[in-house]
Protein backbone atom coordinates (compact mmCIF):
# COMPACT_ATOMS: atom_id res chain seq x y z
CA UNK A 1 0.00 0.00 0.00
CA UNK A 2 1.30 3.45 -0.89
CA UNK A 3 1.58 6.33 1.54
CA UNK A 4 -1.09 8.24 -0.42
CA UNK A 5 -3.58 5.38 -0.10
CA UNK A 6 -2.93 5.26 3.66
CA UNK A 7 -3.69 8.97 4.03
CA UNK A 8 -6.87 8.68 1.95
CA UNK A 9 -8.23 5.80 4.05
CA UNK A 10 -7.34 7.60 7.25
CA UNK A 11 -9.17 10.73 6.15
CA UNK A 12 -12.22 8.69 5.07
CA UNK A 13 -12.48 6.95 8.43
CA UNK A 14 -12.11 10.26 10.20
CA UNK A 15 -14.95 11.82 8.18
CA UNK A 16 -17.19 8.81 8.87
CA UNK A 17 -16.61 8.98 12.60
CA UNK A 18 -17.21 12.69 12.57
CA UNK A 19 -20.58 12.27 10.79
CA UNK A 20 -21.58 9.51 13.20
CA UNK A 21 -20.72 11.61 16.25
CA UNK A 22 -22.58 14.57 14.77
CA UNK A 23 -25.77 12.53 14.22
CA UNK A 24 -25.50 11.08 17.72
CA UNK A 25 -25.10 14.50 19.29
CA UNK A 26 -27.98 15.86 17.21
CA UNK A 27 -30.35 13.08 18.39
CA UNK A 28 -29.32 13.52 22.02
CA UNK A 29 -30.06 17.25 21.85
CA UNK A 30 -33.68 16.74 20.60
CA UNK A 31 -36.43 17.42 23.17
CA UNK A 32 -38.81 14.52 23.90
CA UNK A 33 -42.21 14.82 22.14
CA UNK A 34 -44.86 16.20 24.51
CA UNK A 35 -48.12 14.34 25.16
CA UNK A 36 -49.98 17.14 23.37
CA UNK A 37 -48.00 16.41 20.21
CA UNK A 38 -48.61 12.66 20.34
CA UNK A 39 -51.67 11.72 18.21
CA UNK A 40 -54.67 10.43 20.15
CA UNK A 41 -55.35 6.93 18.86
CA UNK A 42 -58.04 6.09 21.45
CA UNK A 43 -60.71 4.14 19.51
CA UNK A 44 -63.29 4.94 22.20
CA UNK A 45 -62.84 8.69 22.04
CA UNK A 46 -66.08 10.66 22.21
CA UNK A 47 -68.36 12.52 24.64
CA UNK A 48 -67.61 12.20 28.34
CA UNK A 49 -69.41 13.13 31.54
CA UNK A 50 -73.17 13.47 31.99
CA UNK A 51 -75.27 14.44 28.95
CA UNK A 52 -78.98 14.61 28.16
CA UNK A 53 -80.09 12.52 25.17
CA UNK A 54 -83.36 12.13 23.28
CA UNK A 55 -84.96 8.67 23.10
CA UNK A 56 -87.69 7.55 20.69
CA UNK A 57 -90.28 5.32 22.34
CA UNK A 58 -93.19 3.11 21.37
CA UNK A 59 -96.58 4.82 21.09
CA UNK A 60 -98.17 5.47 24.49
CA UNK A 61 -95.27 3.79 26.32
CA UNK A 62 -93.38 6.89 27.42
CA UNK A 63 -94.34 6.32 31.05
CA UNK A 64 -93.29 2.67 30.91
CA UNK A 65 -89.91 3.66 29.45
CA UNK A 66 -89.30 6.22 32.22
CA UNK A 67 -90.09 3.63 34.92
CA UNK A 68 -87.70 1.03 33.47
CA UNK A 69 -84.98 3.64 32.90
CA UNK A 70 -85.30 4.64 36.56
CA UNK A 71 -84.60 1.00 37.48
CA UNK A 72 -81.22 1.50 35.77
CA UNK A 73 -80.60 4.71 37.78
CA UNK A 74 -81.23 6.83 34.67
CA UNK A 75 -82.88 10.22 35.21
CA UNK A 76 -85.55 10.38 32.50
CA UNK A 77 -88.76 12.33 31.91
CA UNK A 78 -91.13 13.60 29.24
CA UNK A 79 -93.08 16.88 29.41
CA UNK A 80 -96.80 16.42 29.97
CA UNK A 81 -99.81 18.69 29.54
CA UNK A 82 -103.44 18.55 30.65
CA UNK A 83 -105.72 18.52 27.62
CA UNK A 84 -109.47 19.06 27.78
CA UNK A 85 -111.28 17.10 25.08
CA UNK A 86 -114.50 15.23 24.39
CA UNK A 87 -114.18 11.47 24.85
CA UNK A 88 -117.11 9.17 24.08
CA UNK A 89 -119.46 12.09 24.23
CA UNK A 90 -118.21 13.42 27.56
CA UNK A 91 -115.92 16.35 28.32
CA UNK A 92 -112.78 15.16 30.13
CA UNK A 93 -109.40 16.58 31.06
CA UNK A 94 -106.62 14.07 30.46
CA UNK A 95 -102.84 14.09 30.77
CA UNK A 96 -100.92 13.63 27.52
CA UNK A 97 -97.26 13.85 26.42
CA UNK A 98 -96.28 17.24 25.03
CA UNK A 99 -94.07 15.39 22.52
CA UNK A 100 -95.63 11.96 21.90
CA UNK A 101 -93.10 9.09 21.57
CA UNK A 102 -90.14 11.10 22.95
CA UNK A 103 -88.36 10.82 26.31
CA UNK A 104 -85.37 12.80 27.61
CA UNK A 105 -82.71 10.75 29.44
CA UNK A 106 -79.61 11.94 31.33
CA UNK A 107 -76.78 9.46 30.83
CA UNK A 108 -73.36 9.27 32.47
CA UNK A 109 -70.73 8.01 30.01
CA UNK A 110 -68.71 6.58 32.88
CA UNK A 111 -71.62 4.79 34.51
CA UNK A 112 -74.49 3.86 32.18
CA UNK A 113 -74.59 1.13 29.56
CA UNK A 114 -75.92 2.65 26.34
CA UNK A 115 -76.80 -0.76 24.89
CA UNK A 116 -78.96 -1.53 27.93
CA UNK A 117 -80.65 1.86 27.68
CA UNK A 118 -81.44 1.26 24.01
CA UNK A 119 -82.92 -2.14 24.91
CA UNK A 120 -85.11 -0.76 27.72
CA UNK A 121 -88.78 -1.78 27.57
CA UNK A 122 -90.78 0.89 25.77
CA UNK A 123 -87.69 2.37 24.08
CA UNK A 124 -87.13 1.98 20.33
CA UNK A 125 -83.73 3.69 20.23
CA UNK A 126 -81.74 6.90 20.37
CA UNK A 127 -82.65 9.84 18.15
CA UNK A 128 -79.62 10.60 15.97
CA UNK A 129 -78.17 13.72 14.40
CA UNK A 130 -76.19 12.32 11.53
CA UNK A 131 -74.23 9.39 12.98
CA UNK A 132 -74.12 10.80 16.53
CA UNK A 133 -76.80 10.54 19.21
CA UNK A 134 -78.87 13.73 19.51
CA UNK A 135 -77.81 15.69 22.59
CA UNK A 136 -80.09 18.13 24.43
CA UNK A 137 -78.80 21.16 26.34
CA UNK A 138 -79.39 21.36 30.08
CA UNK A 139 -80.96 24.80 29.68
CA UNK A 140 -83.61 23.37 27.34
CA UNK A 141 -84.31 20.56 29.78
CA UNK A 142 -84.89 23.18 32.51
CA UNK A 143 -87.41 24.96 30.28
CA UNK A 144 -89.30 21.72 29.59
CA UNK A 145 -89.36 20.78 33.28
CA UNK A 146 -90.76 24.18 34.19
CA UNK A 147 -93.29 23.92 31.38
CA UNK A 148 -94.35 20.52 32.63
CA UNK A 149 -95.42 21.98 35.96
CA UNK A 150 -97.53 24.81 34.55
CA UNK A 151 -98.65 23.78 31.05
CA UNK A 152 -102.40 23.70 30.50
CA UNK A 153 -103.92 23.15 27.11
CA UNK A 154 -107.67 23.56 26.67
CA UNK A 155 -109.70 22.83 23.56
CA UNK A 156 -111.83 25.92 24.36
CA UNK A 157 -115.04 23.91 24.38
CA UNK A 158 -117.81 25.66 26.32
CA UNK A 159 -119.36 24.26 29.46
CA UNK A 160 -123.02 23.41 29.90
CA UNK A 161 -125.01 26.65 30.22
CA UNK A 162 -122.42 28.87 28.46
CA UNK A 163 -123.66 31.33 25.85
CA UNK A 164 -122.30 30.72 22.35
CA UNK A 165 -122.59 32.47 19.01
CA UNK A 166 -123.56 30.28 16.08
CA UNK A 167 -121.71 30.86 12.79
CA UNK A 168 -123.65 28.31 10.74
CA UNK A 169 -125.24 29.68 7.56
CA UNK A 170 -128.68 28.63 8.81
CA UNK A 171 -128.30 30.41 12.16
CA UNK A 172 -125.85 33.19 11.33
CA UNK A 173 -124.68 35.06 14.48
CA UNK A 174 -127.62 33.89 16.55
CA UNK A 175 -126.94 33.21 20.23
CA UNK A 176 -127.57 29.82 21.82
CA UNK A 177 -127.01 27.95 25.07
CA UNK A 178 -124.45 25.15 25.06
CA UNK A 179 -126.02 21.91 26.33
CA UNK A 180 -123.67 18.94 25.96
CA UNK A 181 -121.17 17.31 23.58
CA UNK A 182 -122.46 14.93 20.96
CA UNK A 183 -119.56 12.68 20.06
CA UNK A 184 -116.10 14.18 19.57
CA UNK A 185 -116.91 16.65 16.79
CA UNK A 186 -120.46 17.87 17.44
CA UNK A 187 -122.58 19.36 20.25
CA UNK A 188 -126.16 20.00 21.25
CA UNK A 189 -127.23 23.66 21.45
CA UNK A 190 -130.44 25.24 22.67
CA UNK A 191 -131.59 27.90 20.21
CA UNK A 192 -134.68 30.06 20.58
CA UNK A 193 -136.65 30.16 17.34
CA UNK A 194 -139.95 32.11 17.10
CA UNK A 195 -139.99 32.46 20.88
CA UNK A 196 -139.59 28.70 21.35
CA UNK A 197 -136.39 26.95 22.48
CA UNK A 198 -135.24 24.30 20.02
CA UNK A 199 -132.47 21.74 20.57
CA UNK A 200 -130.18 21.50 17.54
CA UNK A 201 -127.04 19.51 16.78
CA UNK A 202 -124.11 21.40 15.20
CA UNK A 203 -120.46 20.79 14.39
CA UNK A 204 -118.02 22.19 16.98
CA UNK A 205 -116.57 24.48 14.31
CA UNK A 206 -119.93 26.16 13.74
CA UNK A 207 -120.05 28.06 17.03
CA UNK A 208 -117.81 29.83 19.54
CA UNK A 209 -118.10 31.30 23.03
CA UNK A 210 -120.10 34.52 23.05
CA UNK A 211 -118.06 37.63 23.75
CA UNK A 212 -120.78 39.40 25.73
Amino acid sequence: MSDSDSVTNSNSNSDSNSDSNSDSNSDSNKEPQSSAQIPNNDPFGGPTGTIWYLLYCKAKEESKAVIHLANQSVDAFYPKVMVTKVLRGKRKTVEEPLFPNYVFAQLDHGKHNFTSVRSTRGVIGFVKQGKAYQQVSSSLISVFRELQSVAQVDSKLPKTGDKVTVHSANYNNIQAIYQEPKGEQRAMLLIELINKPVLVELDNTEFSLATD
